[in-house]
């Protein structure tokens, strides 16, 4: 019965570690829904046969078996119509990704036929500079929206900050080097917390939210971070987003709201 409600396949999967993985899945029929860079899709996988005796079904009226679902941003550029990118991190204990960890090329998967959300570049001017922050697989909308915008004039400048724990953490960083060396609009500022002192990592130490204290902005993109010119995405751990956005309110900046257009934009990612 389970076969009923898988429509997509993975038909890539690259595993940055034992804990992230970008992994890619098509639709059985016709193309991808169509998106805007930023938002998001939900994926899914039957919940396990119940293991006590008295458990909730974990099959519909219909037979149909129920499903774990949770909304990912989608990483791919809505140009691509045969399959959407994902940035998957294993969380331990998650219902989903336990699950999905075990899927494989060939696998099956739902997925749902629309995509959903509003954290997406509009509203932001196109001459303005926009601050992509990222902790994690946060960074999945920001690797959309510059595989769409790159080279169209969409922003003055982007500037985008990922943040891990380690060097081996972050996902897309050969792609963001190429992108950065190719496109002076392009600044991209990888910051890690735990890599061990003794490695050779040369770039920055600690979290992203010292990058984007005045002295080290400015260092690394060569302008303040001003209010007047930036607009500031967050998207990744909940405490990063509220102290970035605390610290950048105390400097002139505004968090946008429907009642308030202002110039910081976020999404929580749990």
């Amino acid at each position: 019965m389970a076969d009923d409600v898988f429509n997509a396949s993975l038909i890539y999967r690259e595993d940055v570690t034992d804990d992230l993985s970008i992994v890619r899945f098509a639709p059985d029929h016709g193309p991808v829904p169509s998106f805007e860079p930023g938002q998001f899709a939900m994926l899914g996988l039957p919940k396990p046969p119940p293991e006590s005796a008295t458990p909730q079904p974990s099959a519909r009226r219909d037979g149909r078996p129920r499903l774990f679902r949770r909304a990912y941003s989608i990483a791919s550029s809505p140009t691509e119509r045969d399959s959407l990118e994902f940035y998957l991190v294993r969380v331990e204990d998650g219902r989903l990704t336990s699950l999905l960890w075990e899927v494989h090329e060939g696998g099956r998967v739902w997925m749902d036929d629309h995509a959903k959300g509003h954290f997406t570049l509009d509203g932001i001017p196109g001459d303005a500079d926009v601050v992509m922050v990222a902790t994690g697989t946060g960074l999945a909308p920001y690797i959309s929206m510059v595989r769409r915008y790159r080279g169209r004039g969409r922003w003055r400048r982007c500037v985008i900050v990922q943040g891990a724990r380690c060097e081996a953490d972050l996902g897309y960083r050969a792609e963001l080097e190429h992108l950065a060396a190719n496109d002076p609009t392009i600044v991209y500022i990888p910051a890690v917390t735990r890599e061990p002192a003794e490695s050779s990592w040369q770039g920055h130490r600690g979290r992203v939210q010292t990058v984007l204290e005045p002295d080290a902005y400015e260092n690394y993109v060569g302008e303040p971070l001003d209010p007047d010119r930036c607009h500031v995405m967050l998207c990744g751990n909940p405490l990063m987003i509220e102290g970035v956005r605390e610290s950048l309110e105390g400097r002139g900046f505004v968090t946008d709201r429907k009642d308030q257009p202002g110039n910081i934009h976020f999404e929580r990612y749990w």
